[in-house]
């Protein structure tokens, strides 16, 4: 019996959050957001249906003004992989895409699983960048490095900051070079106002910077399942800006109460992890990768 596609409905959440159970180990962010797609207009969940059971789930958010459409949260039950369900809800949402005429797709992936890769490479998206992440229990951790001076700054303030340094957040294999974006948590925005100010909502800025080194972070409070868990993405120019900036987002971590932090930031400094004593060993690490698909000329 072919599985049919329909939008989600509030009734399919409970099944939606034991497909994530088996899903990044158990620490799926998916429950913590599924609320939102069924307030945001700006969201099309779509549910697949089989036998009368939800065993596959996928949205696609419309962000950057119109600009992108997001495809986040695509998930299928562990008893039904490898049917194809997960292509059919991607090729679902391209149409849902087409029919609302963003000009691309754009999603991110962990680098260690490989069928999320075959996927992206079935419909013809293309690996833009990738970032390293870490995971890490900072109680108890005392460290500070007499670094940058690293302050918060204001939303408004963000673009003119950037255009300071305009290497610091480049993701060379960009194919469009007036596309300038950041990740925050999960999600990766254009740098408009719009965006900006979105993300201040729940998160704050840092920025430091001298004659040779920059630094830039986007941080906040994310809920996990061992509690409040401080996340941030971490740009550097320099090894000395990435531990400055490192040792700003700890003491914003534990200035909130957080006992655990999640660090995006880019591959080039992942060896400085055998330099600082406490990230020697992790609680997990993986490679995000973000893909996308441009559509305006299909």
């Amino acid at each position: 019996m072919n599985p049919k596609l329909r939008p989600l409905e509030e009734s399919d959440i409970p099944a939606i959050i034991e497909i994530s159970k088996t899903t990044w180990d158990g620490h799926d962010h998916l429950p913590n957001i599924i609320g939102e797609w069924m307030e945001n207009i700006h969201c099309h969940p779509y549910v697949l249906v089989q036998k009368e059971e939800v065993v596959g789930v996928a949205n696609i958010r419309i962000i950057d003004n119109g600009m992108t459409g997001w495809l986040e949260g695509l998930r299928v039950h562990e008893k039904a992989r490898n049917q194809g369900f997960a292509k059919k809800l991607t090729d679902h949402l391209f149409d849902v895409a087409r029919q609302l005429r963003v000009e691309r797709i754009r999603l991110v992936r962990s680098l260690e699983s490989e069928a999320p890769q075959r996927l992206a490479d079935s419909i013809g998206m293309n690996q833009v960048y990738t970032w390293k992440v870490f995971w890490k229990d900072i109680r108890g951790v005392k460290w500070k490095l007499d670094g940058l001076l690293i302050d918060e700054i204001q939303p408004k303030d963000v673009k003119s900051r950037i255009k300071e340094c305009p290497d610091l957040i480049a993701m060379p294999d960009n194919r469009n070079p007036y596309s300038h974006s950041i990740l925050r948590h999960w999600d990766v925005f254009e740098t408009t106002d719009e965006n900006i100010d979105h993300i201040g909502k729940n998160g704050s800025f840092y920025f430091g910077h001298s004659d040779t080194d920059a630094a830039f972070s986007v941080g906040g409070i994310e809920p996990a399942s061992y509690g409040p868990e401080w996340c941030f993405t971490l740009y550097a120019t320099s090894e000395h800006a990435f531990l400055s900036g490192l040792s700003k987002n700890l003491q914003l971590a534990q200035e909130q109460g957080c006992g655990n932090m999640m660090c995006i930031h880019q591959p080039e400094f992942t060896h400085l992890y055998e330099s600082v004593d406490w990230l020697i060993e992790r609680n997990h690490d993986l490679a995000l990768v973000l893909h996308e698909r441009y559509l305006h000329q299909e």
